[in-house]
């Protein structure tokens, strides 16, 4: 009976140390095909970021995913913070991919892309002078099972300047591994719309929704390996045709 509850105990202790990701996402390099899957990312109040957890399958033929962040809270339920454009606030996003190991579908990840869909908000990466004191010090963008992992911008993708992108590119993170992305979110607003949360536009007419903010994920091909490989298709379907007509 004693041992039978050692072999118990013993379980429990394992699966109460497992990393806890909540759900497996599907996401790849097909920009035409509709979205693969759609994550709600919620806002921790009594910390002030936005925390995910989750297993990816890194399939090159699927499509990207939809990252639906909370409006920032405070730490009672429902009680939305007002964000004024004039007066920067950045709020952190920490992001934790266990990359599924063991599946045909899920390959190495080597560049990782993001866009802001949602008009008026901005990335704010590591290292940024404006923000000094936002991230630990020394914190990566990528980190390879919580360590630094070397990482740099794609270049001729996007202004960076403009800030609604992240397109980076860095040495291949296994299947096995988990991969972190450490950034921060920002609400610069929009010519009409300096105020985020009330749910107004400047002139108090109704903005479309401040509910969240959505943002487009996919991580893909290097920007060479992608140009060969659609020439190569083109250079198969010209070679099809060819035949076809003779």
């Amino acid at each position: 009976m004693k041992s039978h509850a050692r072999i118990l105990a013993a379980v429990v202790l394992v699966a109460s140390s497992a990393p806890a990701f909540a759900e497996l996402v599907i996401a790849g390099a097909n920009l035409e095909a509709n979205v693969n899957h759609e994550l709600n990312v919620p806002f921790r109040g009594f910390t002030g970021e936005w925390v995910l957890e989750a297993e990816l399958a890194h399939n090159p033929d699927a499509g990207p995913m939809i990252k639906r962040f909370e409006a920032p809270v405070t730490d009672i339920p429902g009680h939305r913070i007002l964000l004024d454009a004039n007066q920067p606030r950045p709020f952190v996003v920490h992001e934790d991919f266990q990359l599924l190991d063991g599946d045909l579908r899920s390959l190495a990840v080597s560049d990782w892309h993001e866009v802001v869909l949602t008009p008026g908000w901005q990335w704010v990466l590591p290292g940024d002078d404006r923000f000094p004191n936002l991230f630990a010090d020394n914190q990566s963008l990528i980190t390879r099972n919580g360590q630094p992992h070397p990482w740099e911008h794609i270049p001729g993708i996007s202004p960076i300047e403009q800030g609604t992108r992240v397109d980076v590119k860095f040495p291949a993170i296994q299947p096995g591994d988990v991969l972190d992305v450490h950034k921060a979110l920002l609400w610069v607003g929009t010519p009409d719309n300096t105020i985020w949360g009330d749910d107004s536009l400047d002139a108090l007419t109704v903005v479309y929704d401040e509910s969240s903010i959505r943002v487009w994920e996919y991580p893909t091909p290097e920007p060479a390996t992608a140009v060969m490989l659609a020439f190569g298709s083109l250079a198969l379907l010209g070679r099809g045709r060819r035949h076809h007509h003779r």
